[in-house]
């Protein structure tokens, strides 16, 4: 139990124990981590809520990837709170657009933001210089690089105490957010438990379903104990183990090779691209083959490339005129494969340095159409595939591309539409092959 100053002595707050380390810790950044139903996010909110009415100054800030998902996550939940200790509504002015909530009383404040904009750019968080708090929800859909700015932005002298709280369920091994914690193989093959480096700014707070029994139906429970009958989720999703890989990963069957074993093998090589523009990397790859074998090697993965920067990337690369290219045409990808088959369209004839851009490149379709996709990644995983271990970018997708979990947790046969811009590169290879007959 633990009471708030300065409110009336009948409101009280029920804090799980499991939780109470938060109070204590000079740590910077506090992980609350671990299974499904275990009342991270009720935990978050209430803290929150408990500052606010306590602290003589406190500056909150709710977050997560995209701002509008906020409103039917963080922002409902801490209403939720403001309902269940039966609080006053009009000690409280809420800004149901903007998400931001002023307690009148104290003048403490709660903000929203999101770490990329409505139309998917990045959002600036300068407005976060006087934050005191960040309750950061799904932590583990944001980039190591948005992280670490938000942690520059975080500056004020009106506290001697800043927090960024983040919620999470595990990720898989290679995910950033263990870059400060020790990994240990489990009781189980494949899945590791974890604990923050002694001298990581980190405070951890590990809990299950098992540590919130008292808050949770009994169905809820039976449900995710029914779930050991299908382990890869229940390790996971339960327990809050780390596995080698993502939830339902797609590709388990890559095996590496140096980038002197690719070069070496007598084949015709290929190339494939994904587009990417201001977000989003283009992803190019090398592919050579033999027989049910293919060898892939990664050549580019950078966001904001235009076509005259790929093209010249082609060239440094050794690329020429008469090299397959292999290209995805939707989202406006027709026109880049214009410019880049086209030289530009002539403007590209007396580029400095580059003198063959004027001739064009042989970039071609890739198949598309109803079942490409899954077809595709089926003809993928018909190959044996060796991918060279300079591929860095790509050897994270293949960790991280997974396919979709329904509602009920099962594993659905449609894929996230995340981490896949080299393994889309792949699949536009083996489908073209299939099709052309190369």
């Amino acid at each position: 139990m633990q009471r708030v100053k300065g409110i009336a002595s009948s409101l009280q707050f029920n804090v799980n124990r499991v939780f109470r380390p938060v109070f204590g810790t000079a740590k910077p950044i506090i992980d609350i981590v671990g299974g499904r139903g275990r009342g991270g996010s009720y935990f978050g909110t209430d803290y929150f809520l408990m500052l606010m009415l306590s602290e003589q100054h406190f500056r909150g800030c709710f977050l997560r990837q995209a701002f509008n998902d906020i409103r039917d996550s963080l922002f409902r939940d801490f209403k939720d709170r403001l309902e269940e200790h039966e609080l006053p509504l009009s000690h409280f002015h809420i800004n149901e657009s903007e998400m931001r909530i002023r307690h009148v009383p104290t003048g403490n404040t709660i903000i929203s933001k999101g770490f990329v904009t409505s139309s998917n750019r990045t959002a600036k968080l300068k407005s976060l210089a006087g934050i005191t708090h960040v309750l950061i929800e799904e932590a583990n859909e944001i980039s190591e690089e948005q992280f670490d700015q938000l942690l520059l932005s975080l500056r004020t002298v009106k506290t001697d105490r800043i927090q960024a709280l983040r919620i999470f369920n595990p990720p898989s091994k290679k995910h950033w957010i263990w870059r400060d914690y020790n990994l240990t193989e489990s009781d189980v093959k494949g899945y590791y438990t974890y604990i923050p480096k002694t001298d990581s700014p980190v405070e951890m707070i590990f809990s299950t379903y098992q540590n919130n029994t008292k808050n949770l139906n009994a169905e809820y429970i039976s449900h995710l104990e029914r779930m050991q009958s299908r382990p890869e989720q229940y390790n996971t999703i339960v327990r809050g183990l780390i596995s080698e890989g993502n939830i339902g990963r797609i590709y388990t069957h890559f095996k590496p090779c140096s980038v002197e074993e690719f070069n070496a093998i007598d084949s015709r090589t290929v190339y494939a691209i994904d587009f990417g523009y201001s977000e989003d990397p283009t992803a190019l790859v090398a592919i050579k083959w033999k027989d049910n074998r293919l060898f892939v090697h990664e050549l580019i993965y950078q966001p904001g490339l235009d076509d005259l920067a790929i093209a010249k990337r082609f060239i440094d690369f050794g690329v020429t005129y008469k090299d397959l290219i292999i290209a995805d045409y939707g989202n406006g990808g027709d026109v880049r494969i214009h410019n880049l088959r086209s030289g530009g369209s002539g403007a590209w004839s007396n580029i400095p340095g580059y003198p063959d851009l004027r001739k064009g490149f042989s970039v071609y379709y890739a198949e598309k159409g109803a079942g490409s996709i899954a077809g595709g990644i089926n003809l993928v995983k018909s190959y044996e595939v060796y991918m060279t271990e300079a591929s860095r970018n790509g050897w994270n997708e293949v960790q991280e591309y997974c396919w979709a979990v329904g509602r009920d947790k099962d594993i659905l046969d449609v894929p996230v539409d995340k981490y896949n811009h080299i393994m889309d590169s792949i699949r536009y290879f083996t489908t073209y092959r299939a099709a052309h007959g190369i």
